[in-house]
């Protein structure tokens, strides 16, 4: 009975002497594995999807396995509005918003998509080089972190009609969506015909023509088929579409400093390398679609001065309303200089 009870307390105090060297290693307690639940609108079978998944096994890795991402693809947690409420409540950890939901967010960042305000791409990385520190500042005061911003795209106008004006989009039946708000405002105020209607509905809506015309990002609109039923598009962008990667701040708290800089830095990295690529992905979906059938419809430069005109006759209406009156003072401020150099 003694040699057994001495062996037993051997391999007791052995187990216990390994075990406090190996948390004494890690720093004096075992390592908690962290599951983080993030909820995308996206396709799981889209680049967006694959790239969600792919920084998934990225954050494994940087983290040694100790932050375990689950991505609930095809919006199966809901729209933004529910996936907002889903965040605050710690029924999922992070999300992918875009311009919409995060206005929720952050009022401001919607100003970014204003129609017809900022022009291209150039413009647009000089715009978020000097407003994205601002509102990262305004987001930090909330219970919610950016672990990454992506450029979603751009916004263009398909219709069943030819649109090259102003008045050529009044005579159509724009579909919309509601957590479109600000937007909708916008449109509203220029006098566009706004028809509001769910996404899963917007194939029965243009079949019997209770909308004939939609605005959409190109990369979203040809794997859907809808340029068939729509096979017009305003070749001139609309707005800019901005996303990100958002996580509860009760969550962020519980990673840590080394694990949130790991995180942030390999998302950040693959958002990069993503917003290279889906320029391409958008060039191609435009090619695609137009070898099937969609004619794009180029305004010509006084054409194009209408709808910038119409935005202009608009704003005092809204600036200081849906738009934020000193975001977008700043965001003109870098565009004249950016004119002016060019």
């Amino acid at each position: 009975m003694k040699k057994g009870i001495t062996l037993i307390t051997l391999v007791f105090f052995s187990l216990f002497f390994i075990t406090n060297e190996v948390f004494s290693q890690r720093g004096g307690r075992a390592q908690e594995v962290i599951e983080v639940r993030l909820a995308s609108p996206l396709p799981r079978n889209s680049d967006w999807g694959r790239m969600l998944d792919r920084i998934a096994g990225e954050w494994s890795r940087v983290t040694d396995n100790q932050v375990r991402l689950r991505v609930i693809h095809d919006g199966l947690e809901g729209g933004e509005a529910k996936m907002l409420s889903s965040l605050n409540s710690d029924n999922i950890q992070a999300a992918v918003f875009t311009s919409s939901g995060l206005s929720e967010i952050c009022p401001p960042v919607m100003t970014l998509s204003m129609p017809f305000l900022i022009k291209n791409n150039t413009e647009l990385d000089a715009v978020l080089k000097d407003t994205l520190p601002v509102l990262e500042d305004q987001i930090k005061k909330t219970n919610f972190v950016v672990i990454s911003w992506s450029k979603g795209g751009w916004v263009y106008v398909f219709s069943k009609n030819s649109v090259v004006t102003p008045d050529d989009l009044r005579r159509q039946k724009l579909g919309t969506t509601t957590e479109l708000r600000d937007i909708n405002t916008v449109f509203r105020t220029m006098g566009f015909n706004l028809v509001e209607t769910d996404f899963i509905d917007l194939g029965t809506k243009l079949a019997s023509n209770v909308i004939n015309s939609f605005y959409l990002v190109p990369e979203g609109m040809a794997p859907l088929g809808l340029h068939r039923s729509l096979s017009n598009m305003l070749d001139m962008p609309i707005a800019p579409v901005m996303g990100a990667i958002v996580m509860n701040r009760v969550t962020w708290n519980k990673l840590g400093a080394d694990k949130q800089r790991n995180i942030v830095n390999i998302t950040q990295r693959l958002a990069a390398e993503f917003e290279k690529s889906m320029a391409k992905t958008s060039a191609n979906a435009i090619t695609s679609m137009s070898r099937d059938g969609l004619k794009l419809n180029k305004p010509n430069s006084t054409q194009q001065d209408l709808w910038r005109a119409e935005v202009e006759k608009a704003m005092p209406m809204l600036v200081g309303n849906v738009i934020d009156r000193n975001l977008y003072t700043q965001i003109n401020q870098i565009l004249d200089k950016s004119r002016n150099r060019r």
